[in-house]
């Protein structure tokens, strides 16, 4: 699947209706339970645009678990490799939301 390339970072979560608006920088709409995540500025690009990322599903690690999201949006306060997740799949992945934060690693899916 793709070049292989695996990155990691940090996962945090958002609540897209309340931070960040319904719609997506990508354009589709998101809530609580979309499996969709937010990609760091560094690699998500111009934040006017759509990125190249855009639509792109990837295969996501973490501590509690693994799962397929498609990036959507973008997360300019996000380092290089880092993620914001939807609390669904934040609890998929990371486990429970008190954590906040954890270490993944991710690739295209």
């Amino acid at each position: 699947s793709g070049s292989g390339k695996s990155y990691s970072g940090t996962a945090t979560f958002f609540h897209p209706a309340t931070e960040g608006g319904s719609t997506g920088a990508c354009g589709p709409d998101e809530d609580d339970d979309s499996d969709i995540v937010a990609l760091n500025a560094p690699q998500y690009g111009d934040m006017s645009e759509k990125s190249s990322w855009c639509g792109k599903k990837i295969s996501i690690k973490g501590p509690a678990g693994t799962a397929t999201a498609t990036v959507n949006d973008a997360c300019p306060e996000c380092d290089e490799g880092d993620l914001d997740l939807t609390p669904k799949l934040f609890s998929k992945i990371v486990g429970d939301l008190d954590k906040g934060v954890g270490h993944i690693t991710w690739s295209l899916a």
